[in-house]
């Protein structure tokens, strides 16, 4: 692994108890982190892998996923995501898979590239009932991350960097200490 990455990731590791608190009753559970694109093929694959190698790293009790919300199954990633990624460090053979509805009943956090893509899962997640709906997030805040496919290289170098400074933020905003406490405090 370069050396660039690997402190990047190691400088940016949160606090993480044995155990993670999520919505679910289970504490002893790990968490699932599900990223969402459009085909599965370029930035969602990117976002888990880099996620996927920053729980190996720390050893964080996560399980990493992605999938495409009009991916056709079977797709391989493309060749501009591969690159970016191994000059990283990271190699990933993936495979598309269309966004099912075993993976939202599944999912604890599912991160998405767009807006409309929340707005999407959204829907789905209401027409499904589920009991236990998981949190959808933008993967960043401020903006929407733009499709690369067909841009180039450097594009794919540029996302894949911007995605990496923003996997360390995510896992640290799921850290239970971060989250809001709902028990009632005394007043004195």
């Amino acid at each position: 692994m370069p050396f660039s990455m690997r402190r990047s990731l190691i400088a940016a590791r949160p606090f993480w108890p044995k155990y993670s608190v999520t919505r679910k009753a289970n504490k002893n559970k790990m968490i699932t982190v599900l990223f969402v694109c459009t085909g599965n093929t370029c930035r969602s694959p990117i976002a888990a892998a880099i996620a996927a190698h920053y729980v190996r790293l720390h050893r964080l009790p996560a399980i990493i996923g992605s999938a495409g919300i009009h991916a056709r199954d079977g797709d391989a990633i493309t060749k501009d995501a591969q690159k970016s990624l191994l000059a990283l460090g990271i190699k990933e053979n993936h495979t598309s898979r269309r966004l099912s509805h075993a993976q939202l009943e599944e999912s604890d956090v599912i991160y998405v590239m767009e807006n409309w893509q929340a707005e999407a899962i959204q829907t789905l997640l209401k027409s499904y009932c589920l009991v236990n709906p998981p949190r959808v997030r933008m993967l960043d805040e401020d903006k929407d991350i733009p499709d690369p496919l067909g841009h180039g290289p450097e594009v794919y170098q540029e996302l894949t960097h911007h995605i990496l400074g923003l996997i360390p933020r995510k896992f640290a905003e799921l850290a239970p200490e971060n989250q809001p406490n709902t028990l009632p405090t005394d007043t004195v």
